[in-house]
């Protein structure tokens, strides 16, 4: 629907060095909040069911983690599901190992790893042997994002890549207005401390970094015949590679994009 032909690769603001870190902390829980009440990674699981049965895998080390929330929606929908045995471990080359340690003392399922894991330069683990990657992957170059699917190819036996929006003007207009929206509903119904308060409202600066942030996300986003084109490399053959889409809200005209790969 109207997509946008060419990929734009600009900033976010919660990435920059001099944004202070509550205020990215909290701009990532509110986004996790967000996801998960619109049930966009539940939404996908039939796509995770798939890709996990052909990996035969259990075990999921998920790259990038961020504040963990797309994880542990996912680890939620996966036991919801009937795949009780299913484990995560949250990772990131930033870890919020505060945060990850709370979700971990509240989630059967959830790990994390406490160090640095550089998404680009890992090492093979014998018992997460396969990986995830959510909402995260826009963030990164066609060369850095090559390089994260170079080294699971190299490192792993699959990966899933995930985003929840396509790079379209429709995407690129709601997007923002529905996560904005979220961030002046979040004080009312899950922090009402002071900071987040004076954020929101005094000082709107968690709505307007959103504003951006969502248009800067669906302009640097993929699509399905790009994400394909990044895996066209030798390195990357010792996969099977598919893409797709999902939707998450069918009414509004949400859907996410898909890459997935598995050990042939």
């Amino acid at each position: 629907m109207w997509e946008i032909p060419q990929r734009i690769d600009t900033f976010e603001s919660h990435e920059l060095e001099w944004v202070p870190q509550p205020i990215k902390v909290l701009f990532r829980e509110i986004l996790s909040w967000e996801q998960d009440l619109i049930g966009v990674y539940r939404s996908a699981l039939p796509v995770v069911r798939t890709w996990l049965e052909k990996t035969q895998a259990t075990a999921i080390l998920d790259l990038c983690s961020g504040a963990g929330g797309p994880a542990l929606t996912l680890l939620k929908a996966l036991q919801g599901g009937g795949l009780r045995d299913v484990k995560i471990k949250l990772t990131d080359l930033y870890p919020a190992s505060e945060v990850y340690a709370k979700l971990v003392s509240e989630n059967a399922g959830l790990s994390f790893e406490a160090e640095s894991y550089n998404a680009m330069q890992s090492t093979k683990e014998e018992t997460f042997r396969v990986r995830t990657l959510l909402s995260a992957f826009h963030h990164f170059s066609p060369e850095a994002a090559q390089k994260i699917l170079i080294d699971a190819a190299q490192q792993s036996d699959g990966i899933l890549i995930m985003d929840p929006f396509s790079r379209d003007l429709w995407h690129l207009l709601s997007i923002p207005v529905g996560t904005t929206l979220g961030t002046r509903i979040y004080p009312l119904l899950k922090d009402n401390s002071l900071f987040t308060w004076a954020v929101t409202y005094l000082v709107p600066i968690l709505p307007a970094m959103y504003v951006w942030d969502s248009m800067a996300s669906v302009l640097r986003g993929y699509t399905p015949d790009e994400l394909i084109a990044l895996t066209q490399t030798p390195e990357c053959a010792a996969f099977e590679w598919y893409t797709g889409t999902w939707d998450y809200l069918p009414l509004a005209g949400l859907k996410g994009v898909y890459l997935a790969g598995y050990r042939k």
